[in-house]
């Protein structure tokens, strides 16, 4: 019975890639199709520098401090290896398909830190929880900012400070359902988590920090190649970076960001070739970040392994 599990679970595994590698070679012949890739790499080239240079440590800032978060979550690990980790693991969470690259900062916890991997997957699951609200709530507020004003304003802040009180009144109340052991242990990291208040917090106000960073940089950068105005173009940063959710999830995120970029896009009345043009151009920002701390969170895994 166990052989047979075994082989079914590698055959989703390959299923997986397959419907992966064909959403790219798809998203490829649909956007050589319909879009000059020329003129929008043009586009993004001929950026004056210094927008280029703010989108970027707006980018840098965000990697960075989504690494703090890695070394509060993991106390035992050092910061340059929690830095490492944390780049690498979001490297290969946005170029594996299927979300498979999540799987690799469990694994790392294990390696580096004697972290069992089922703690590491829970810590990941209290993370993306923590990433869910900030995104969704910023992105609200700034889309509503126009309306709404300093209403806007106040809610922002309400989501600063409310929402670790709400996590660590809301969360332990699930200590009451009965559940299987290996879920039981899972429920009890998360009250945990949500109890702890001083880490809850940092981890919260690091993750809010990272995402406002990311979400400015995103809109500077848009806003810059479109002329549309920054807070319209967040209902198409929204729809893109919410596309991770998606069960079927391109190599690199190919497709699936663009379609959330799309579907996002029609919420502010954007034409599909308008919204898709402009979703490959934020593709490319967030490809072009992976690169670049992808390559420096491997220096700083290989220092360490050299060291040892």
């Amino acid at each position: 019975m166990a052989p047979l599990k075994e082989n079914n679970r590698l055959k989703m595994i390959q299923l997986k890639l397959i419907v992966a590698v064909l959403l790219l070679l798809a998203t490829i012949w649909i956007v050589g199709s319909l879009i000059d890739l020329t003129a929008l790499l043009t586009a993004i080239g001929s950026l004056p520098g210094r927008t280029i240079l703010i989108v970027f440590l707006l980018g840098a800032t965000s990697w960075f401090l989504r690494g703090l978060r890695t070394w509060i979550l993991f106390e035992g690990v050092p910061l340059l290896d929690s830095l490492g980790m944390s780049f690498v693991h979001n490297t290969a969470n946005n170029l594996a398909p299927m979300r498979l690259g999540e799987l690799v900062l469990p694994a790392m916890a294990r390696w580096i830190g004697d972290v069992e991997f089922s703690v590491g997957l829970i810590g990941l699951v209290w993370i993306r929880l923590l990433d869910f609200i900030s995104l969704v709530g910023i992105s609200i507020c700034i889309i509503l900012l126009p309306t709404m004003g300093s209403i806007m304003l106040a809610l922002v802040a309400a989501l600063i400070f409310l929402t670790p009180l709400l996590l660590a009144v809301v969360v332990p109340k699930i200590g009451h359902i009965w559940l299987p052991q290996i879920l039981a242990n899972a429920r009890d990291q998360l009250i945990f988590e949500a109890q702890n208040g001083r880490r809850l917090k940092q981890m919260w106000r690091l993750t809010v920090l990272a995402w406002l960073a990311k979400i400015v940089g995103m809109g500077i950068l848009l806003a810059a190649l479109s002329g549309i105005p920054m807070t319209d173009l967040m209902a198409t940063i929204l729809g893109a970076e919410l596309s991770s959710i998606l069960p079927i999830h391109g190599v690199a995120g190919a497709g699936s960001y663009e379609l959330g970029g799309i579907l996002g896009s029609a919420l502010i009345g954007l034409s599909p070739i308008l919204a898709l043009e402009i979703t490959i151009q934020l593709h490319i920002y967030v490809l072009s970040l992976t690169m670049v701390f992808g390559i420096l969170g491997s220096l700083l895994l290989l220092k360490r392994t050299l060291h040892v």
